[in-house]
């Protein structure tokens, strides 16, 4: 699809809202096929009204009882390596195009959630290498050093243009490692598990560096909303290695969370959030308890990954700490094992504020990255490569949208920052497990927008059509899903 397709789809969903506020008893579907043949189609409108006939399963709204608001919304991250395919494979017109179907709410489908590493991910191109490298044995704790200018290529113009498709859009940062001369190991990848580690003697350094990134990236026009301290900092534990990565247990964290880098940003006049965690479901039920002792006070939100765990652990975090803000902030298509239009149903009906998926771009190989860099390790997913929601094709300098784009377009086209969960029930509850989850029966959530309008994103993966009568104060529609499609049905309350 171009994005001339986008924009005309954009105009016929403002188009299908302004019906649906006039009329008041009708319901407009879009749905996506399970082999895209059709993507986002606007389908017949649904009768919605007291008159029709329940039939099937039932799924009932009741937008009396709300749940969490939708702060962050939907987003992807803006790797290096998605940073250079839309910088240099792609003219500046057809960049231009790309960057307006991912983050414009008006020509595209309106991501506002971005994610920055600092400094090397598993997803670069050419050497690794942080915002202050130093030879092996050298050590640079007054950060004279420090520099983005690496980011200046490709990442920080990149930003810059999502955020003028969108700038309302959030963003946060986090780094995969400290850099080498901070280490136990003077490696930025470990390979010594939890033995590479953050020195202690480093921590103060180590949190001026992660606030001048956030002054570096403030002084070229990007205001960083939420700081993480450590991707995935468990990972080292299952001696994962190959990938710049460190680890940090959690008392360590929150104490450079407490006594060094929350000062660290007041002294510096900066309000950016600070993210615990940032790792899989379920271990945070371990992990975040022991920071929190420690820097709950310090800490506005909880990150988390969405592989091979269940998203049900945010609704046990939420319950023990509510004035926290409950962020995915990486879930991989193929690595997690459900697809992602279940893991952000999941998420969002166990709380959270907002979802991003990782690459925004990848190219034909799905890359570039370090090795096999993302890549499914179990079940139907198996070793096939992660995938984004745009790919690149550097020989032809064109692209395509993937599944992963679409599966973004059902929730965040419709369900905008600032609208509520509501209530409502699921046909089918299936626990996220590392061998099963996937083939699920439907499934459901529903919010309400700052405008009132309501918005049920649904999907099933069993195999089979699915045949639903959506209820709402008296009143009834139904409709029947397609085999492993998903679709976001949208309608106006009783006026």
């Amino acid at each position: 699809m171009t994005l001339g397709s986008v924009i005309a789809m954009a105009a016929g969903l403002q188009a299908g809202a302004a019906t649906a506020d006039q009329a008041g008893s009708t319901v407009s579907v879009y749905m996506s096929s399970a082999n895209l043949d059709s993507t986002l189609v606007r389908g017949p409108e649904l009768a919605f009204g007291g008159s029709v006939a329940s039939v099937g399963e039932r799924i009932d709204v009741d937008a009396s009882v709300t749940g969490q608001t939708l702060t962050a919304g939907f987003g992807v991250a803006m790797t290096e390596s998605s940073a250079y395919l839309l910088r240099n494979q792609l003219p500046a017109s057809v960049r231009e195009d790309v960057i307006r179907a991912l983050f414009s709410p008006t020509e595209g489908i309106g991501l506002s959630f971005l994610r920055i590493p600092i400094g090397a991910s598993d997803y670069v191109v050419g050497d690794l290498a942080t915002p202050d490298d130093q030879p092996p044995g050298g050590a640079d704790p007054e950060l004279r050093d420090f520099s983005i200018e690496r980011d200046l290529r490709d990442t920080v113009p990149a930003v810059r243009e999502a955020l003028a498709a969108n700038p309302a859009m959030t963003v946060m940062a986090n780094p995969w490692t400290p850099p080498a001369w901070m280490k136990t190991d003077d490696s930025l990848v470990t390979t010594t598990g939890p033995f590479g580690h953050l020195k202690p003697e480093y921590y103060d350094a180590f949190a001026r560096y992660l606030v001048k990134f956030v002054q570096a990236y403030r002084d070229q026009g990007i205001d960083i909303d939420y700081l993480g301290v450590q991707n995935e900092p468990m990972t080292p534990l299952a001696l994962v290695v190959g990938i710049p990565e460190s680890y940090l247990d959690p008392i360590q964290e929150g104490i450079l969370v407490r006594d060094h880098l929350s000062p660290a940003l007041t002294a510096a006049g900066l309000s950016t959030g600070v993210l615990a965690y940032d790792d899989g479901f379920v271990r945070s039920e371990v992990y975040v308890p022991a920071v929190m002792s420690i820097a709950r006070a310090q800490t506005a939100g909880i990150a988390y990954h969405c592989y091979l765990t269940d998203p049900a652990s945010i609704d046990i975090q939420r319950r023990a700490y509510p004035e926290m803000t409950q962020l995915v902030t990486e879930c991989s298509s193929k690595l997690s094992n459900v697809e992602p239009q279940q893991m952000m149903i999941r998420s969002l009906r166990a709380g959270a504020n907002g979802i991003q998926l990782w690459n925004a771009v990848l190219d034909q190989h799905n890359g570039p990255k370090m090795g096999n860099g993302c890549r499914g390790i179990i079940g139907d997913f198996a070793g096939q490569d992660c995938i984004a929601p745009v790919t690149v094709n550097a020989d032809t300098h064109d692209y395509t949208f993937t599944s992963d784009y679409w599966a973004l377009a059902h929730f965040s086209k419709f369900i905008h920052p600032g609208a509520k969960q509501i209530a409502s029930t699921s046909p089918s509850t299936c626990p996220t497990t590392p061998v099963s989850g996937s083939r699920c029966g439907l499934e459901a959530v529903a919010f309400e927008n700052p405008d009132h309008g309501r918005v049920l994103v649904v999907t099933a993966h069993d195999g089979a059509d699915h045949t639903f009568t959506l209820t709402e104060s008296g009143r009834r529609a139904t409709y029947t899903l397609p085999a492993g499609a998903t679709a976001t049905l949208v309608w106006q309350p009783v006026s």
